[in-house]
């Protein structure tokens, strides 16, 4: 009888496996299970997102591995911007000062115009407005445009690209006590004498807001999460949905009269 003969096919050699370089940093193999220093470390931490969520005692092995599931790529995305942070290409600007008897709120913009660059110094623009203020001052995301409100009623839109070149501008012959942009430059909020209002970037108004009562003293916006915070002077905290209009929250803070609050960037 014929018997067949099977010959086993010699499978392909495996690559050899690739050299670390000295100079690859150890953040970008903390995944294959590489050890940082304590730079490395540091860096990683200002990205973390708090504690995770544990899957000791989940019973239900679903859930249990979309919790882990779910960390995995959490601690995948610190990670990667820890190590995005070396492709910035500076970093943010700052005072500092020299000696313990000096201090930065004393600093005159025509000192740090006179310390810049010639490009950047020619970037700086003097706007003196003297019969309606005080002034508040809030700026759109990138930069670009220029919220001013007047406390005697006075509102404008600027551009600084090219110039100080004013875009819109209204007299609302009423209290400001605060104002800011919101999703972009093309709609902002004013807090004036009784109410909270919406105008365009024309000076349109779009909404009369009329439940932040008794009268808002400062305004927020939360740009990751649409939401436009408002304290007043009973020191009520209000979060108000720009995309639908409706409160999503009102806190008694208890704490009185709320004359400053800011929005982390």
């Amino acid at each position: 009888p014929c018997t067949r003969a099977h010959a086993a096919t010699p499978s392909a050699p495996l690559p050899p496996p690739m050299a670390k370089s000295r100079g690859q940093p150890k953040l970008l193999s903390a995944s294959d299970g590489g050890k940082m220093n304590a730079a490395e470390r540091k860096r990683l931490s200002r990205y973390s997102r708090g504690d995770g969520n544990s899957s000791k005692g989940v019973t239900k092995p679903g859930l249990k591995r979309s919790i882990k599931r779910g960390e995995a790529k959490i601690g995948a995305a610190e990670r990667k911007a820890a190590q995005a942070e070396v492709l910035q290409p500076s970093e943010a600007g700052f005072l500092e000062a020299e000696g313990p008897l000096e201090r930065t709120c004393r600093v005159r913009q025509s000192q740090l115009a006179a310390m810049v660059d010639e490009q950047t110094a020619a970037k700086a623009y003097e706007v003196q407005l003297p019969d309606l203020g005080p002034y508040r001052v809030a700026f759109t995301a990138n930069g670009r445009r220029l919220l001013l409100g007047g406390r005697k009623g006075h509102v404008a839109v600027a551009r600084w690209e090219g110039g100080f070149h004013v875009l819109s501008e209204l007299q609302l012959r009423e209290t400001v006590r605060d104002l800011t942009f919101l999703r972009d430059h093309t709609m902002f909020a004013v807090a004036q004498h009784k109410n909270l209002y919406i105008y365009d970037a024309s000076g349109t108004e779009l909404h009369c807001l009329r439940s932040h009562r008794p009268d808002v003293q400062r305004l927020a916006y939360l740009k990751y999460h649409w939401l436009l915070a408002t304290v007043g002077s009973t020191g009520q905290l209000r979060y108000l949905d720009v995309s639908t209009g409706e409160n999503v929250s009102d806190i008694r803070t208890r704490l009185g009269e709320g004359d400053c609050m800011r929005a982390p960037p």
